[in-house]
């Protein structure tokens, strides 16, 4: 080399390297891991193919493609605010607990109670109780066993209220289902006039889900009836004029019955008004 011929770079400094022998587009030999890639490669391509054909119905309605894709966008933040809000209700675990006295104590100045899991099984709850009278200072002078009690204090029952003398029964199936359930349980057992542990045990049967509101539950029985796909199938003329309009489908479905609603901070929980 000649002291004025620059120096030869180093093989590949920006540019692609050759791929060594063995390796696949994978970057792992596992089948398994390969699989998985696979699948979530194929989910992608449906979902971009899903995506690209909802634009195009978007704009065949009037739409330009610009605020097509803007409503797309704005339906999958939606969605991913219901998922996530459902997520959290389920993983949001809640307590439920009653503080019981004993009564005879209580009337004489003392104290002799404690919290209760209202979650544990409907034996255990008794057994908690028998315990707190067990203390009582009353039996302790006078040799006669305390045996009345009642629920002084709550927590963890959302906007339930529960009476000092509240069905033990009742206490546990609210206590269980708001356990496993989180609060949309103790709504649903606020809106039936009939409190027991018939009616608490319709929740599955009755809950829809969480919202972030009415209109977006009709939204939901929209997409589920595969609303816009019925609007694509009328004449051009046609399209321009038929909307869906989702308020009137949440006050129908409150004046007839069939769906009931319960508010909360998150959003609403949504039951079915015919079970």
């Amino acid at each position: 080399m000649s002291e004025h011929e620059p120096p030869t770079p180093p093989p590949y400094p920006d540019g692609p390297r050759p791929t060594p022998e063995g390796v696949n587009t994978y970057g792992t030999d596992d089948p398994a891991r390969q699989a998985e890639i696979e699948a979530a490669r194929a989910a992608a391509s449906e979902d971009r193919r899903a995506k690209r054909a909802k634009l195009e119905r978007y704009v065949s309605y009037g739409l330009n493609e610009e605020d097509a894709q803007a409503l797309i966008e704005h339906e999958d933040i939606l969605a991913a605010q219901r998922e996530a809000g459902e997520a959290s209700e389920t993983e949001k675990r809640i307590h439920p607990r009653i503080y019981v006295r004993s009564l005879v104590d209580y009337t004489e100045g003392h104290d002799i109670g404690d919290w209760i899991d209202a979650s544990q099984d409907l034996e255990d709850i008794h057994t908690d109780i028998r315990n707190i009278l067990s203390r009582s200072l009353h039996a302790h002078w006078t040799g006669q066993p305390a045996e009345e009690w009642a629920i002084h204090d709550q927590d963890g029952f959302g906007q339930i209220t529960l009476s000092e003398y509240e069905s033990l029964d009742v206490v546990c199936a609210l206590g269980k289902g708001i356990a496993e359930q989180g609060l949309a349980f103790s709504a649903w057992a606020e809106i039936n006039d009939e409190r027991d542990v018939y009616t608490l045990a319709r929740f599955s049967e009755a809950y829809l889900g969480q919202f972030e509101n009415r209109e977006a539950y009709a939204d939901h029985i929209v997409e589920e009836l595969n609303g816009e796909d019925e609007l694509a199938k009328l004449p051009e003329w046609l399209r321009d004029v038929v909307r869906i309009d989702t308020e009137h489908m949440v006050h129908e479905m409150e004046t007839s019955g069939d769906v009931r609603f319960a508010d909360h901070s998150g959003g609403v929980w949504v039951f079915n008004g015919r079970v």
